[in-house]
């Protein structure tokens, strides 16, 4: 009897997956997914519900016992579903993190090899070596733009998904469609342009603000639009980290009938499709759709100055706010604006959520690219490669793509880094200084209108400086 009951137990917990992560797509709100106001429990969705309590769900309904004791007793079973489980949703076991081989990595010897890599239809891992985050964001451009899909039949199975992973050095990365004035402390001494060690990024995705630095993971999964889910390469990271955890911390799951599984120091999921664990988000995502293809790609904070990042990032304008280091913040207003806000949360490093359970960058690389291998690896193995700026040089590779008339070569690592790329693609706002009086209304980074009569602003020529702002 109790076998059948984890027959019907497994069965349900495949058609949960089936119809809620991988068909759904409307159940995010793409505008604020990198950031989110943590609540409780209580304000969870019926789908977020379920799955952050799938085992308790699945044995519920056909009233086995609750005891630990007796899930202890029949631990055969329930390594059997724990099995079947990650095999479904590709999940290696920690065994195979522990004794994959870490050095079967393939290094890329230049760019020709490079471009040939990415033309292909093949699925790969690529893990890159440079810290510079100019560097990192146009590989992941031109891997996107240049990645083989077949647009005579888009319905057809693609075949060339592929995992980027980086670490960037010192950085403020805001999306595309934000205001750095509004988002960033554009003062901070932290910042390059004050004498600091912080780049300041805008991407080529939408999303809100982030911060990196060499104690955060970024990740990118890259797949067809047509397959482009927004929930599931994230439930897969958390279904990954946490198999990892649960292993070596030795957790026990307890299930109790009509209550909530615990899970303490293990990942969630919010409504937003932001990862948490203990109440604090430990990774915000963003997604970009285009040529009819799609990445989602994310951070993972391991060991991060936490600090630092809050220097960085601009408190968030409120009416009568209290003086913050010598600045009454109610004394300037944003309006008429068309960007995207960041939705501010609690965050925290994963080091320390989890005891030290995952406490370095290379941990939760070796966990995801294991994972990626596992999910794709049908009659077919899939490569890691390395790509480093002494043997692929990027204005090597788009000099290449001009030679051979290569369509979607990217301008990634010749426009990231420009004054004009970082200021003049902010979308329209109107600045009001209420200490000077003076206002401004700003397109493309230009003044197009003001009432200041003291800075020499030229109508249609002056760049909006933050020297104007309180």
């Amino acid at each position: 009897m109790y076998k059948l009951q984890i027959q019907l137990g497994r069965r349900a917990y495949k058609s949960f997956f089936v119809n809620n992560i991988r068909h759904s797509s409307n159940f995010f709100d793409l505008k604020n997914t990198p950031f989110e106001n943590v609540s409780g429990k209580e304000n969870e969705s019926s789908d977020v519900k379920d799955l952050n309590n799938m085992y308790s769900n699945m044995f519920e309904s056909q009233q086995i016992s609750t005891s630990n004791r007796a899930m202890k007793n029949e631990g055969n079973d329930l390594d059997d579903i724990n099995k079947e489980i990650n095999d479904f949703f590709g999940t290696p076991s920690f065994d195979t993190l522990d004794t994959e081989n870490k050095n079967d990595i393939e290094e890329i010897q230049n760019p020709q090899q490079f471009i040939d890599l990415v033309k292909s239809d093949s699925k790969f891992c690529i893990v890159s070596n440079s810290k510079n985050p100019f560097y990192n964001l146009s590989m992941e451009d031109f891997i996107f733009r240049n990645t083989p899909i077949d647009k005579a039949n888009l319905a057809s199975p693609f075949n060339s998904q592929r995992l980027m992973l980086y670490i960037n050095d010192k950085t403020c990365v805001f999306g595309k469609n934000q205001n750095p004035f509004k988002e960033v402390n554009l003062k901070s001494k932290l910042l390059k342009k004050n004498g600091g060690n912080y780049d300041l990024v805008r991407r080529y995705s939408g999303g809100g603000t982030v911060v990196h630095d060499i104690g955060n993971v970024n990740y990118s999964y890259l797949t067809s639009r047509n397959e482009f889910d927004q929930k599931f390469f994230n439930s897969f990271i958390v279904n990954l980290v946490n198999n990892y955890l649960s292993a070596s911390q030795n957790h026990v799951l307890d299930v109790h009938l009509n209550t909530e599984t615990t899970r303490n120091g293990l990942l969630d999921m919010n409504e937003r499709g932001d990862i948490t664990c203990n109440g604090y988000k430990v990774s915000g995502s963003a997604f970009k759709i285009a040529l009819n293809k799609s990445y989602h790609h994310g951070t993972m904070l391991i060991d991060s100055n936490l600090r630092e990042f809050s220097k960085i990032m601009r408190p968030k304008l409120r009416k009568s706010e209290h003086v913050n280091n010598g600045i009454r913040y109610d004394m300037e207003e944003f309006s008429e604006e068309t960007d995207v806000d960041s939705v501010r949360s609690p965050i925290e490093n994963l080091k320390k959520l989890t005891n030290n359970a995952l406490s370095s960058p290379e941990q939760f690389i070796q966990i995801l690219v294991n994972g990626f291998k596992s999910l794709f690896s049908n009659n077919q193995k899939i490569k890691t490669y390395s790509i480093d700026p002494e043997s692929v040089d990027f204005m090597e590779v788009y000099k290449l793509c001009t030679e051979n008339n290569l369509k979607n070569s990217s301008k990634g690592f010749t426009e990231l880094a420009t004054q004009d790329w970082i200021y003049r693609h902010t979308p329209s706002f109107k600045y009001t200084n209420k200490t000077t009086g003076f206002y401004y209304r700003v397109k493309k980074g230009v003044v197009i209108d003001t009432n200041d009569t003291n800075n020499n602003i030229q109508i249609n020529k002056s760049l909006f400086r933050d020297d104007l702002m309180v």
